[in-house]
């Protein structure tokens, strides 16, 4: 059994194709954007897919993770914040219509999720809240070896608290919320243009090191309140801005625990394990957990 993972994503779909254990076969990467609606995604997912296939052979189910509120049963998503366009779009039958195969479709993040609590298979945490932090910022929350997705299927969603009520407008169009502060975009939007958040050198250094820590005390305090309400054993932060590093982990960790109830702050705080690959690779899990087959 083998299924094709798709991390459908603000700026790329990276979609692979992974055998019954989770191995990689192999990756293929499209760009995307803001203007990435439900035609365009389904091109891109159905491409992605057959380059895969004429590659690395066929595969049985897929899983799709996409970054907005998704009806989890029905592979429905019902909208995005960061795509335009998606509103209640039967993704999964579309897809599944277009392959010919079953295809399951989850939160992006609580697919990447998915790829974190195989990662520690050997040390399964009691409960995690895991937290991405790229473009945007999402979460997904875990019990045991299970996502918990809540009433609707919206649990998590921490990028869109709000913490500043008189703060910039998030793309949701509310103010202040968590994305406005602490995200990627919110980071380079405070840098400019004409500077990458990587830069180290000259002028920019301290400004980029200022910007970063702002940043890390507000993500600390939108996760404080996570703290305060779900009491997880464990925080994991994921995603292209934890590459930033052990650092940028412990600036967060110690403003969450500031702001939290001690109680609550007794958690772990760790990079994801996962990876660049989480999203594609957990909804690959997705699928073959859809479909009996993963070991």
């Amino acid at each position: 059994m083998r299924a094709l993972g798709v991390d459908v994503g603000g700026s790329k779909l990276l979609a692979c194709l992974a055998d019954s254990e989770g191995r990689t076969l192999g990756r293929t990467v499209r760009e995307t954007g803001r203007a990435t609606g439900p035609e365009k995604a389904c091109r891109l997912i159905v491409a992605a897919a057959r380059e895969l296939r004429e590659a690395h052979g066929s595969f049985d189910v897929a899983g799709i993770g996409f970054p907005g509120q998704v009806d989890f049963p029905r592979g429905l998503v019902r909208a995005s914040v960061m795509l335009d366009g998606w509103l209640d779009v039967a993704l999964g039958a579309r897809i599944s219509e277009a392959l010919g195969v079953p295809c399951v479709v989850d939160n992006d993040v609580n697919a990447a999720a998915v790829a974190e609590l195989k990662q520690r298979d050997d040390d399964p945490p009691a409960s995690m809240l895991f937290v991405s932090v790229g473009t945007g910022i999402g979460g997904a929350i875990t019990l045991g070896p299970h996502l918990w997705r809540g009433h609707t299927g919206v649990a998590g969603e921490i990028g869109n608290t709000t913490i500043d009520r008189h703060g910039a407008t998030c793309w949701c169009g509310r103010r202040g919320c968590l994305n406005t502060c602490a995200s990627g975009s919110a980071m380079q939007n405070a840098l400019g243009a004409d500077v990458r958040l990587s830069a180290v050198t000259g002028s920019d250094h301290h400004r980029r090191e200022d910007i970063i820590q702002a940043a890390a005390t507000s993500l600390g305090i939108g996760i404080a309140n996570a703290l305060n309400l779900l009491n997880p054993a464990l925080v994991v932060l994921g995603g292209g801005v934890s590459q930033l590093g052990p650092g940028w982990l412990e600036a967060v960790a110690a403003a969450a625990r500031r702001e939290a109830f001690p109680e609550a702050g007794q958690c772990r705080f760790e990079l994801a394990l996962a990876g660049y690959e989480a999203g594609a690779t957990g909804a690959a899990w997705l699928a073959l957990e859809m479909s009996g087959a993963s070991a």
